[in-house]
């Protein structure tokens, strides 16, 4: 089983997604059992299966494995991806003065209806959403769970090689 963790696991993600940017879910729940944060990245040609330590700080330890595709994003929800973002438009957002709180959502929802791209360096983009549940209520398939037990006993181990007070 492969396990990558931090920029090599964010590297192989956006890969993926730079094949074909349509169609993603990105999927993140606190775990019922381990403390940790699980998350499913799917596209149309795979998933990932991740476990993350805190999403309360701003460069989280993060393992992840490929895994057979789990049940997708809500239906009514905005795929994931990037999506173009004029800088006007941030700046439109952002002045309260002169645009409404009606004005801001608009704008907010016109770059979220856009088309997912593929980013390019350099350039300004909106990135997400993520869709953050509860603990997830759905059956995992007895391979997702063994999966997970292993990315559980992965973190652990992880976090007590980089921080040896941790349990």
């Amino acid at each position: 089983m492969k396990f990558l963790e931090g920029e090599n696991l964010r590297r192989r993600i956006l890969q993926s997604y730079s094949k074909d940017p349509t169609g993603w879910s990105f999927v993140i729940s606190p775990s019922e059992r381990s403390g940790f944060f699980d998350a499913s990245v799917s596209g149309p040609h795979g998933a990932w299966a991740l476990k993350i330590d805190s999403l309360f700080k701003p460069q989280p330890i993060m393992l992840g494995s490929p895994t057979e595709p789990s049940p997708q994003r809500p239906p009514d929800s905005f795929p994931y991806g990037y999506r173009k973002l004029p800088p006007e438009l941030i700046a439109q957002m952002l002045d309260d003065e002169s645009n409404p709180r009606e004005k801001a959502m608009e704008g907010l929802l016109s770059v979220l209806k856009s088309k997912t791209v593929i980013p390019e360096e350099g350039r300004s983009y909106a990135h997400g959403p993520f869709v953050f549940t509860g603990p997830q209520k759905l059956e995992l398939s007895e391979r997702q769970r063994e999966l997970d037990d292993k990315l559980t006993s992965e973190m652990h181990r992880l976090l007590r090689n980089r921080y040896p007070a941790y349990g």
